[in-house]
């Protein structure tokens, strides 16, 4: 059980009460200090046939706020800090990836969560200056932020390996859909997972500053055309965006590093080339910076016989879409 109370003398009394006549018993709890609320995590056993969503309102009725519950093994009885002491020991000793260390420690499977607000991010700093990113539905304390970058310093200050670019959390079939207002975090978010060289790719200017919130919901809503994104678990790996520029449509996309090669660009250009007919357009234009070869394999991957041009020190490869199906929702 995760809940956040007051503050206040008492409290835990009305809790263990409440608790108590309901037959449920408190094994083992440990406090996230906050302010002007705490955050208590208390492990508990509940009488056979009660349901997560009942042994919540037993806190809810108590006085706790965003109670969120997860069926969990003896292990959550283990003393927190020994818990990531033996982290650090399966990553230094068993090879283990330390993502998957953090995310049991954490608890990051989805609980039955009655108030949603969206998914917390978690963003770690690994030694190399690259982020690992975890998510989940409960927030995440300071405290467990604090232990998790800890952990993390302390393997790679051991000198465990990390990959040059973290990946986002791959799924065997991403999702591609239309983007929308809601996506306009997780866009700024992948922008910011690109090297400097998949950005200039993109938008053939160096990108020096962060995405402004501005910025984001215009690749996700563009004033003439659509936007469209590529899904995997909680984040995006990849963008499309076509729009109509004058007498022209055109197409620029955007992969996250750490998916290139793995037919998310074929994806995105397939379905832009669909969406682009269903708008009305008989050729498609996708516009890149000159040192940009994988777009033009990416385009014959997806079945197109393309015409290249050079304009302005850019590629223009302009494919027809006679025989593509108009692709709508």
């Amino acid at each position: 059980m995760r809940t956040t109370l007051e503050d206040r003398p008492g409290i835990l009394a009305e809790i263990a009460l409440a608790c108590g006549r309901a037959e449920v018993n408190i094994a083992s709890m440990q406090v996230f200090p906050g302010d002007p609320t705490v955050t208590d995590e208390f492990v508990v056993t509940a009488p056979e046939g009660m349901t997560d969503l009942q042994l919540a309102e037993v806190f809810e009725k108590a006085g706790g706020g965003r109670v969120a519950v997860t069926r969990t093994g003896p292990d959550a009885l283990d003393d927190e800090a020994t818990r990531y002491l033996r982290g650090v020991h399966e990553v230094l000793e068993a090879g283990r990836d330390v993502e998957s260390v953090l995310r049991d420690l954490l608890g990051t499977t989805p609980p039955d969560v009655l108030d949603y607000r969206g998914h917390d991010v978690l963003d770690l700093r690994r030694r190399n200056g690259t982020s690992l990113r975890i998510s989940r539905a409960v927030p995440f304390t300071p405290t467990e932020r604090s232990r998790a970058q800890a952990l993390l310093s302390l393997v790679s200050d051991a000198g465990m390996d990390v990959p040059l670019l973290q990946p986002a959390e791959r799924h065997p079939l991403p999702l591609v859909r239309p983007a929308t207002l809601a996506d306009i975090d997780a866009v700024a978010a992948l922008h910011q997972r690109c090297s400097a060289e998949t950005l200039y790719h993109r938008y053939q200017v160096p990108l020096r500053m962060p995405m402004t919130t501005r910025m984001a919901r215009r690749l996700v809503m563009p004033d003439s055309g659509v936007a469209i994104v590529v899904q995997s678990g909680l984040d995006l790996v990849g963008h499309g965006l076509i729009e109509r520029v004058e007498h022209r449509w055109t197409f620029h996309l955007l992969v996250e590093d750490a998916w290139q090669g793995r037919g998310v660009g074929t994806m995105l250009v397939k379905q832009g080339a669909g969406r682009a007919r269903a708008l009305g357009a008989e050729r498609l234009t996708f516009v890149t910076a000159t040192s940009n070869d994988t777009l033009l394999r990416t385009v014959g991957r997806a079945g197109f016989v393309a015409r290249v041009e050079r304009h302005d020190g850019n590629i223009h490869v302009t494919v027809p879409l006679a025989g593509v199906s108009p692709l709508v929702d």
